[in-house]
């Protein structure tokens, strides 16, 4: 055999083993069945290449690549600087919408970051490969402990500068709660005397006679007694005391009478 057929059959042994190598990895898949997404953010969160994506918590995806972007802008015009590439299996991505959210969160406590995507509403319309959607900012640690310091040195220094007050309102506060209780006790004692419940029962049943009384007038029968009487009232309107005198003077009424 020459030696430049042992050449390059050794090159294309090597360049197949390559392929294969690269295939295993990940790195390189000629019959790839995912789609590609960028997602821009301000702060990463430690987020990394290689790191997972999930959808609904099930890993879908990964982490392709990271760039910075000093010049680029959102939808909005806002600027972001970074540049996420991240590849989601087909499988996946008519659950990805125009409403989906983009979060980097950490598994567990000290967990590694994956950067996780909400699914969409279904009357929203599918992304289209490659393109380029606004991330969720994740929060960072640093800055909740700055302002949790500072947050308690303004407290410390309130509870210094109004430690009388403090003081006088949690003497307050205490009282107002023995009160409290005192008040409870007299009512619970009061409830159990036999004369407070006997009145509490006529209370209760005057209030069912009112209660059948205003029912039974507003009945066609109550009603045209209520006319009857108005009528009569205004008849009587009339009359002045001598008439009236007068006529309970009259011999006939009297014999009458008596």
């Amino acid at each position: 055999m020459k030696p430049e057929t042992r050449v390059g059959i050794l090159f294309l042994v090597s360049f197949v083993l390559i392929v294969l190598f690269s295939y295993v990895l990940g790195a390189f898949n000629p019959f790839s069945n995912t789609h590609s997404l960028y997602v821009a953010y301000n702060f990463a969160g430690g987020i990394e290449i290689g790191s997972p994506v999930r959808v609904m918590g099930i890993k879908v995806g990964k982490v392709e690549e990271i760039k910075f972007e000093p010049t680029l802008k959102d939808k909005e015009g806002k600027e972001v600087k970074l540049k996420i590439k991240i590849s989601i299996d087909k499988s996946a991505w008519d659950t990805i919408r125009e409403d989906s959210k983009f979060f980097i969160n950490l598994a567990g406590i000290i967990g590694e970051k994956f950067l996780e995507i909400s699914p969409g509403s279904l009357d929203k319309s599918t992304l289209k490969p490659g393109d380029m959607v606004r991330g969720e900012d994740p929060p960072r640690i640093d800055q909740l402990i700055s302002q949790s310091y500072g947050l308690a040195g303004k407290v410390l220094e309130f509870v210094e500068r109004n430690e009388g007050s403090v003081t006088n309102t949690i003497k307050a506060l205490d009282q107002l709660l023995v009160n409290f209780n005192k008040t409870i006790a007299m009512i619970d004692k009061t409830s159990k005397n036999a004369e407070v419940a006997q009145v509490m029962r006529n209370l209760v049943q005057i209030s069912g006679d009112l209660a059948y009384l205003t029912a039974k007038i507003r009945t066609e029968d109550g009603q045209k007694t209520l006319d009857l009487i108005h009528k009569l009232i205004w008849r009587l309107e009339g009359l002045d005391k001598p008439a009236i005198k007068k006529f309970f003077q009259e011999e006939g009424i009297r014999a009458r009478m008596f």
